[in-house]
């Protein structure tokens, strides 16, 4: 099958030519597809751009090494999830939290005030209970949609909008002292 055809081609249906024919064109295209969602993850993960190599690394070895247990359903919310299982093994593996400090993540200007901004919004979303931090960089940082987050975290999407909700009103309760300042 042609490249733009395949293009065509839903992802799971991709994935399963990949399976069951061993079309390696088929793989190719979903790499593509994802690669820089699971690199940017694992980047984020660890602002470490070895450590985010070598768990991208894994992550797509282990696709393809276990192929055969997906089952169906969506391939992005799977592929989501075995990332999102390796950054949080190699973290427990390194017995140390690293802050992310990744100033590429959020795009300000480069005045020094703009910095200040966005180091200060950035340790307000580290404050955060775990799993409303870990909503809000998925949503904004990473850009998945609500629908993708459903998936991936294996919630209804109205539970997802309103964790998302809960976080920014927790996260505007924290930035209310900056807002105040400023006006």
């Amino acid at each position: 099958m042609e490249g733009k055809k395949l293009e065509l081609l839903d992802d799971e249906e991709l994935f399963e030519r990949f399976k069951s024919k061993k079309d390696i064109d088929s793989f190719t295209v979903l790499y593509e597809k994802y690669s820089k969602k699971v690199f940017a993850y694992c980047l984020r993960t660890f602002n470490d751009r070895e450590r985010a190599k070598d768990v991208f690394q894994k992550v797509f070895t282990s696709v393809v090494d276990k192929k055969d247990t997906f089952k169906g359903g969506s391939f992005i919310a799977w592929l989501m999830i075995i990332t999102r299982n390796y950054c949080l093994l190699e973290k427990r593996n390194k017995f140390h939290y690293e802050e992310i400090k990744d100033n590429s993540l959020i795009s300000y200007g480069t005045e020094k005030n703009d910095f200040m901004l966005a180091d200060f919004v950035r340790k307000q979303i580290e404050e955060l209970p775990e799993d409303y931090k870990e909503l809000i960089k998925m949503r904004y940082y990473d850009d998945f949609s609500y629908k993708e987050i459903a998936e991936i975290k294996d919630w209804s999407m109205a539970q997802v909008k309103i964790k998302i909700f809960r976080a920014k009103k927790i996260l505007m309760k924290a930035l209310m002292p900056l807002k105040e300042s400023i006006a």
